[in-house]
């Protein structure tokens, strides 16, 4: 299984042999020129003929070009979140329009000699990170169509992973500041603590049922260390680790 990495944007083509493999960060693969057959789980599909395909990090997926190919192709480490909808989406593959493609064609020019540098980089993930969200959401319907429910069901599932409120921002189709203010408006607390919170009660329940020691707890449920989930405790809600486990 090929190993984490920093983000890219690049193109890239490939030669005629097929592949099998998985790797632990997402990928998001789009068409330039040819088409890319793939397989995802059990999924069939075809990268061409406007059609790209999301493969989430540790998915087991092969692959086989066939003659020339080109394809836009985005390397994002496992902290980085892939819209929520993509990933809840049934189907690996989705459609491109006339809109992204026109997008995908842009990149594939300024990446066509290197990949691009960070700053471009991370601005063109989040350009086309939005853009999938955009197509791929569910319909507006409760939870499914309302940014901050979607946080924070993400934060819940998610919280012993290193979130930022950045990654949170853009899963959910928001700028960071527009996400910020409209957490707060609605939840009465900044997304920061909220996910602090969520931390926290996870920390407590481990602790009391004493299945885990300290540090591997702190790990768990997403603190750099014992020592950082000592000091929140003792801070939010003065209690140690130790006496918890007492009780």
């Amino acid at each position: 299984m090929a190993q984490p990495h920093r983000l890219t944007v690049a193109t890239r083509s490939y030669d005629g042999r097929e592949r099998r493999h998985a790797h632990r960060f997402h990928q998001i693969v789009l068409p330039v020129a040819g088409s890319l057959e793939m397989a995802v789980d059990a999924e069939q599909g075809r990268v061409g003929d406007g059609q790209g395909v999301i493969v989430a990090d540790g998915t087991p997926h092969s692959f086989l070009a066939r003659g020339s190919n080109r394809f836009v192709v985005l390397d994002l480490p496992p902290h980085a979140l892939l819209p929520d909808a993509a990933l809840r989406q049934a189907d690996a593959f989705f459609a491109v329009d006339a809109a992204l493609d026109s997008l995908i064609r842009y990149l594939a020019s300024e990446a066509a000699d290197a990949p691009l540098d960070d700053p471009t980089a991370h601005h063109a993930a989040a350009l086309l990170l939005r853009a999938l969200e955009r197509r791929r959401a569910p319909s507006p319907d409760g939870a499914a169509g309302d940014p901050i429910a979607r946080a924070q069901a993400l934060m819940r599932a998610r919280c012993g992973e290193a979130l930022s409120v950045v990654d949170l921002a853009h899963a959910v189709g928001l700028s960071p500041s527009q996400f910020h203010e409209r957490f707060r408006a609605r939840a009465g607390t900044t997304p920061a603590r909220f996910l602090n919170d969520l931390r926290l009660d996870r920390a407590e329940a481990l602790l009391r049922s004493g299945d885990l020691p300290p540090a591997e707890v702190a790990l768990a449920v997403g603190f750099s260390d014992q020592s950082a989930l000592t000091r929140s405790l003792k801070r939010r809600r003065g209690v140690t680790p130790g006496a918890l486990r007492g009780r």
